[in-house]
């Protein structure tokens, strides 16, 4: 489901940075004269996109309330912290950055979700992140909600 949800958000992105570099562009299809700088944006301009959209992308989805990328929600997939809580900007970012970077060394990782108990990547193991099912999540929490709590009996 993780790589099926990967390559939705993949298709979502390739349609995104398109789309930008597409605006981008229009003034070179106008025919308008550009200068230095604008020359060497447009030639630095596809790596630039290919490092900020996907990142945002992700991290803004991850980090807000949704909890997912429109790929994971496909699935009922979310991504938690330890605790089942939302994850914060810089720590959805973080966890995105690990990816990227262990993909590019070792194109292996995600063979790691398989062999984890808790089914996770090793973006996932250095942040302390899961990848679960929303409906499971949610059922677990009520359920834990549900148990009664011991009270801590102390003599003073």
């Amino acid at each position: 489901m993780r790589t099926a949800a990967s390559v939705i958000d993949l298709f979502i992105v390739f349609v995104l940075v398109l789309l930008i570099g597409g605006v981008f562009s229009i003034p070179f299809h106008l025919g308008i004269e550009e200068t230095g700088f604008i020359k060497v944006l447009m030639m630095w301009l596809p790596l630039i996109l290919w490092l900020i959209v996907p990142w945002l992308c992700c991290v803004l989805w991850e980090s807000s309330n949704v909890k997912a990328t429109p790929g994971k929600l496909v699935f009922s997939l979310i991504v938690v912290d330890k605790e089942g809580k939302r994850l914060g900007f810089w720590h959805a970012s973080g966890r995105y950055w690990i990816k990227v970077i262990s993909f590019m060394i070792v194109h292996i990782i995600y063979i790691v979700v398989a062999f984890t108990a808790k089914k996770q990547g090793v973006h996932d193991l250095c942040t302390s992140t899961l990848v679960v099912n929303k409906k499971e999540l949610q059922r677990y929490e009520q359920q834990s909600a549900c148990l009664p709590v011991s009270a801590d009996i102390t003599n003073s």
